[in-house]
């Protein structure tokens, strides 16, 4: 082998802030908001330091991301959960769950800002005080009596809480909001966040008052009822075991085993507060006291179920006391959580038993579940997806504590159906999104107890599985998965993926990212998922319309290369690609292969694509991505033999140059062997196969690069073809031809038993491939490869120094100081302009 030493005319070191500029590329979404989901591909996935989340994402320099808790998980994952501000005060519904594994990110999942309103400073100053947007919130309700002005709640917030000042007053502070589901940066403006809590009429949420003109811009409710609806029996679950606390010659309602304690309590005006007792551990209240005890057992059972299946530790998983308050006669027919407690009423027909169901308490302790996680507000389709949680965690409940009585029915204990998971439509809901009374107006927070029965009947169809026919017309098949798996999938998505403003597609692509983090991308876990939602009318079933996998590039050359992926059945697929270091992307719709062709390319450039299924009734699947780097002008794209068990090239001679190969297991690279050829000139090349044992006849096939792009097989550049027969030498005569290039271009030679081979870029069954290179003289003249595009501003301010300088052997060192992280891609130019190497270096630090 020839050693060759360059002249180094130039290095380029090649710079993109990618884990700055364009990560704020990757997450941006619609409006100026980020994507409610980004999934990292692993060449994307950087390292991340929690408290550099604003730069890493370069955001706005008035906003910032503030780190409210982080939490791991037992897959190894690390999960960090942001608020955004701007200018010191939070975004209201910004939330941005930052997922990491082995300190790099793997996601996000939430909504931020990326791109804040030019005219927001000009809503920036408040003309309020604290005070009056209080007192006009109030006004704004007008309720009868507010909850600061009951003595006996005022002290028992203070017991509750331990804290001696905690009070139900109303407190102003300052926001950024706007009205809607989603957020809106042309819509923020400058709010005073008040919570009041009216105790008549019942009602408590936060109210946003614009803090220049003291105007109610919109509400957050925080009381998440069960509204339940029809005829009920008493309700009792019969002789169970439950714990209390002993105090004062009298046993009290106190479970001080679970965390803080399970603490129930009388909910009646002027009883409010008081703890039930008894005289004994064995309780036997009658009357309407009984609902104490069923409410109670049912908090308690739903305190283990939490903690024996998930770990979780209260509502918070911090422990803090669950607070139940019994038999307030002032809101019949209900149980709601209210922040920070439970309440379970009267019945309106005198059943002592109360709303008190082991799926009713279910359901509300999951509500403080979903306040402390996920956020879901309580309006529209995130609402109705907060009580979708409720209603399959409060039915988990009864399944997990009275495995007896699996009823998907609401409430069954209580003979008092208000929902039923599996048949929604029964009960008035929507078993299909968009579907069947599916409730479109604004009545019931935008119908929240009504769209529920879609999340409810996902559930169902996940754990038992089904198949049917929705709404839409579409067939599903699902698979049960069974309870204990579909629990843990629903439960990741409420702790880990979801935000205030996700929506059933966010949950759909939740559950089958939790599912797959659980039981692998490939698992039938992730395809029951698929089908579920299918069923209910949200994404396709498994293996229609999924995301194409198996992406690749192949038939790589230094100016195009074909992209290939998975058929998934979709009706069309959308290409986007782009250089590596570009933000913008080009588009191809509409493709009907799961295969295309990119020409036009530039050499020695790595190149991002990335592909989606685009299905039936506007459903498209999710982008999956990837890259790879065209060749350097002069070298080509891959072939080679899969076996050489029975044949190889065993000699090559031309034009005085011989070469004895041998067996190279399918390619050998002969590149340093450079043989001169003149234009015009006609000469024979002499080829030998060798074998293992018995001889075959093979066939052969010569490529020459005459015009030098890094294509094999243009016209006129597959030169000669033949059939050898045995040990002998095959001669294939040609004339390189007037019009090649003059200078180094490349030959390629293969030998395939079988048939000719007529892609220069296959990879065949039995032969071996290899390569050459050939200098052309006499012909039309040097063509150089393009020159490279100007550097940017991040590239100018890069430091770079070679040892030695000037080079004089065949090695160097190169020391490079970055500016800031980000990819970077080095490439080494010779004096005619030629890109010689180039390094893909993948991500480093500053």
């Amino acid at each position: 082998m020839r050693k060759q030493i360059f002249t180094l005319l130039a290095l380029t070191i090649f710079f993109h802030a990618y884990a700055q500029k364009s990560l704020r590329e990757t997450i941006r979404g619609k409006y100026g908001v980020s994507n409610h989901i980004t999934q990292l591909d692993a060449d994307e996935q950087i390292a991340f330091s929690p408290f550099q989340a604003k730069n890493i994402f370069n955001l706005d320099p008035n906003s910032d991301l503030v780190l409210a808790k982080k939490e791991s998980d037992h897959l190894g994952f690390m999960h960090y959960r942001y608020y955004q501000t701007y200018k010191n005060i939070p975004v209201e519904n910004s939330t941005y769950i930052v997922h990491t594994k082995n300190g790099k990110l793997t996601g996000m999942n939430g909504s931020v800002v990326v791109d804040f309103d030019k005219q927001i400073n000009n809503r920036s100053y408040s003309s309020l005080t604290p005070k009056q947007a209080i007192d006009a919130a109030i006004k704004y309700i007008g309720a009868e009596k507010y909850k600061w002005e009951d003595e006996e709640m005022e002290k028992q917030i203070k017991i509750q809480t331990g804290d001696p000042k905690a009070t139900y007053f109303p407190v102003a502070k300052l926001v950024w909001y706007n009205n809607g589901t989603d957020i809106n940066p042309r819509e923020l403006r400058l709010s005073y966040k008040v919570d009041v809590y009216a105790q008549k009429p019942l009602s408590r949420a936060h109210y946003f008052v614009d803090a220049q003109t003291g105007k109610i811009l919109g509400k957050k409710d925080e009381i998440c009822f069960s509204d339940p609806r029809g005829t009920a029996n008493t309700f009792y679950s019969g002789a169970q075991t439950i714990h209390c606390n002993y105090s004062e010659a009298n046993d009290r309602l106190r479970d001080l085993t679970k965390g803080d304690g399970v603490i129930t309590v009388h909910g009646e005006t002027g009883k409010s507060g008081n703890n039930y007792t008894s005289t004994s551990s064995d309780w036997t209240l009658s009357g309407d006291n009984i609902a104490a005890l069923d409410a109670h057992y049912g908090v308690s059972q739903t305190y283990s179920f939490y903690m024996g299946n998930f770990s979780r530790n209260s509502y918070d998983n911090m422990g803090t006391a669950l607070y139940s308050y019994v038999n307030d006669p002032t809101y019949l027919d209900n149980a709601f959580w209210d922040g920070t407690a439970m309440f379970f009423n009267k019945r309106s027909t005198g059943e002592n038993g109360g709303v008190t169901g082991i799926d009713v308490c279910g359901h509300e302790l999951t509500h403080g579940v979903t306040q402390e996680t996920s956020g879901l507000n309580y309006s529209y389709e995130s609402g109705a997806m907060n009580e979708s949680m409720s209603d399959i965690m409060g039915k988990s409940v009864q399944f997990w504590s009275k495995p007896g009585d699996i009823n998907w029915q609401m409430s069954n204990d209580m003979g008092w159906i208000i929902r039923d998971l599996s048949n929604p439509n029964s009960q008035g809901q929507p078993d299909t999104y968009l579907g069947t009374y599916w409730y479109s107006g604004a009545g019931d927070n935008g119908g929240v107890h009504y769209n529920s029965g879609v999340g409810n009947f996902f559930f169902y169809l996940l754990v038992t599985g089904g198949s049917g026919t929705n709404d839409n017309g579409d067939s599903y098949s699902v698979t049960g998965i069974g309870l204990a798996e579909a629990d843990q999938i629903l439960y990741r998505t409420n702790i880990f993926e979801l935000t205030p403003t996700s929506q059933y597609i966010d949950w759909r692509v939740a559950c089958i990212n939790a599912a797959a983090d659980l039981y692998g991308a490939g698992s039938n876990e992730v395809a029951q998922v698929k089908n579920a939602w299918h069923a209910v009318g949200i994404g396709s079933a498994d293996g229609v319309c999924d995301k194409p996998q198996g992406l690749s590039a192949k038939n790589i050359t230094s100016v195009g290369a074909t992209l290939n992926w998975s058929n998934t059945g979709a009706a069309t697929y959308t290409l986007n690609w782009k250089p590596t270091f570009s933000d913008t992307w080009t588009k191809v719709s509409g493709i009907t292969a799961n295969s295309y062709n990119l020409s036009g390319l530039t050499a020695t450039t790595p190149y991002d694509f990335r592909v989606k299924s685009v299905c039936s009734k506007g459903f498209s699947s999710g982008y999956n991505k990837k890259s790879f780097t065209t060749n350097e002008t002069g070298t080509y794209c891959t072939s080679e033999g899969i076996s050489t068990g029975f044949e190889f090239i065993q000699k090559v001679v031309l034009h005085g140059a011989t070469t004895v190969s041998g067996n190279n297991n399918g390619y050998g690279d002969y590149t340093a062997v450079n043989i001169p050829l003149h234009a015009g000139n006609s000469y024979n090349i002499k080829l030998k196969p060798g074998f293992i044992s018995s001889p075959y006849s093979e066939d052969w096939t010569v490529y020459k690069d005459y015009n030098q792009n890094g294509v094999l097989n243009d016209v006129g550049e597959t030169v000669a073809t033949g059939s050898s027969s045995g040990n002998a030498l095959i001669s294939l005569p040609f004339t390189v031809p007037l019009s090649a290039l003059n200078g180094t271009t490349g030959m390629r030679i293969q030998m395939h038993y079988g048939g000719l081979i007529t892609d220069p870029c296959s990879t065949f069954d039995y032969g071996e491939v290899e390569d050459y290179t050939i200098t052309i003289n006499g012909g039309s003249g040097l063509q150089g490869p393009a020159g490279f595009a100007s550097k940017s501003a991040t590239e100018k301010n890069l430091s770079l120094k070679v040892t030695p300088n000037p080079v004089a052997g065949s090695a160097a060192t190169i020391s490079y100081y970055l500016p800031q992280d980000g990819k970077v891609m080095l490439r080494l130019i010779d004096m005619f302009g030629r890109n010689v190497q180039a390094i893909n270096l993948g991500n480093k630090s500053a």
